[in-house]
């Protein structure tokens, strides 16, 4: 795999984000075949597994879509862009309905898809700096968060808590996003992240498999 790298150790299966030759990560289309090819270990080594972290070697958590690759699409190309997204999302379902703690360890911005790759975590944590932000900015390129933005951020602050989120493309800071509900522990700095989300698996460790809150039987929309 060239965008993704994959650490099985001790129970905790570590996918960390780092796409050769970029700055940030991104939903480049090698990233779309690594995820698939990591989604597949991750099931293989299931049984094994206590919990599953998500991070990223860039100074950012992830950036989002290839920016530069969409401004290139056609009309032609709305078939094959469907079932890429489609397999994106399978991909993103299956991480999270394993049963296994997942975890997603927030260094830096995560935008766009970035924010939806964070929202597979059913625990994120973040480091606390203002400046980093969080979101959906799609609408404001004239493009919908097509990966689960939409439905997560829905389910998760209702039909009128997520409109300014999703319809008006506003950033939240971490804080912000803890105050939301949005995530759910802040740390100092990076350093803290890997501790942090090894002791929520820990808490979790022997006890009734993990969901996210949409998959619970009780959910109700806030």
């Amino acid at each position: 795999m060239k965008t993704i790298k994959y650490e099985f150790s001790d129970g905790i299966a570590t996918i960390t984000f780092d796409e050769e030759g970029s700055p940030v990560n991104t939903m480049c289309l090698q990233w779309q075949e690594d995820l698939s090819e990591v989604t597949a270990q991750v099931v293989t080594d299931k049984e094994s597994i206590r919990g599953i972290i998500l991070a990223s070697t860039k100074s950012t958590f992830f950036a989002g879509a290839d920016l530069k690759a969409t401004m290139r699409l056609q009309p032609s190309d709305a078939s094959r862009v469907f079932t890429e997204i489609e397999r994106m999302k399978k991909n993103f379902r299956t991480l999270e309905t394993l049963g296994k703690p997942v975890v997603s360890c927030l260094n830096g911005a995560a935008l766009g898809g970035g924010w939806e790759v964070a929202l597979i975590g059913h625990y994120r944590i973040s480091i606390d700096n203002p400046k980093i932000q969080f979101g959906l900015p799609e609408v404001t390129l004239g493009l919908i968060p097509g990966a689960s933005g939409i439905t997560k951020m829905t389910r998760l602050l209702g039909l009128m808590g997520a409109q300014p989120y999703i319809l008006e493309s506003k950033l939240f800071s971490p804080r912000e996003a803890l105050e939301l509900g949005l995530v759910h522990e802040l740390v100092p700095d990076a350093a803290a992240l890997r501790p942090a989300a090894l002791a929520f698996i820990e808490r979790h460790d022997g006890v009734s498999p993990i969901v996210q809150p949409w998959d619970d039987k009780n959910y109700k929309m806030p």
